[in-house]
């Protein structure tokens, strides 16, 4: 008979463990404006600002390679706002400043690896703006890499502040 009492407690505790992991585990029913609404309180502690936050590529193909966007950098105040940092979240992206003249700097990427992260030493001039190309690579994770993905893009001020764009797509063969 006791034998039979812990085996009924032993499955009511773990019913109630999983039961509590399932509760737990559920994804909360945010929308898709309530999510770029926190992202953008966040991405306004810096001084820079952007019209666009984030970019849903929706469907792209492996097999049609590279897809990019370029996001728009504006500084609002009167002084000129240095950018020494910009980096990815990933090694599948990569991040490119678009110049005056309209040509790319190098390319700009994830921290880590063993690398120095390279200086951006770019300036968005007061009351000026600055584009930011964001280039996605679906084959950078192989087969692995298909189904729905989202990274970032962060760029940094002088002041440490970053402005982080987001991008995701969903990546079939």
């Amino acid at each position: 008979m006791k034998d039979k009492n812990k085996i009924i407690a032993f499955i009511a505790v773990i019913a109630i463990l999983f039961i509590g992991f399932f509760l737990y585990g559920t994804p909360d029913k945010n929308t898709d404006k309530e999510i770029t609404d926190n992202i953008t309180q966040f991405a306004g502690i810096s001084a820079l600002e952007t019209p666009e936050i984030s970019y849903d590529f929706g469907n792209i193909s492996m097999k049609n390679g590279n897809v990019s966007k370029i996001f728009k950098v504006i500084n609002p105040t009167d002084k000129d706002i240095k950018v020494p940092s910009l980096t990815t979240s990933c090694m599948c992206t990569t991040a490119y400043i678009i110049k005056e003249d309209g040509s790319r700097s190098r390319p700009f990427g994830m921290p880590g690896h063993g690398r120095a992260v390279p200086q951006a030493n770019a300036i968005v001039k007061a009351g000026g703006a600055l584009d930011i190309e964001v280039v996605y690579d679906p084959n950078a994770h192989g087969p692995a890499g298909i189904g729905r993905i989202e990274r970032s893009v962060f760029l940094e001020d002088e002041s440490g502040e970053a402005l982080e764009f987001r991008f995701r797509a969903t990546v079939t063969p």
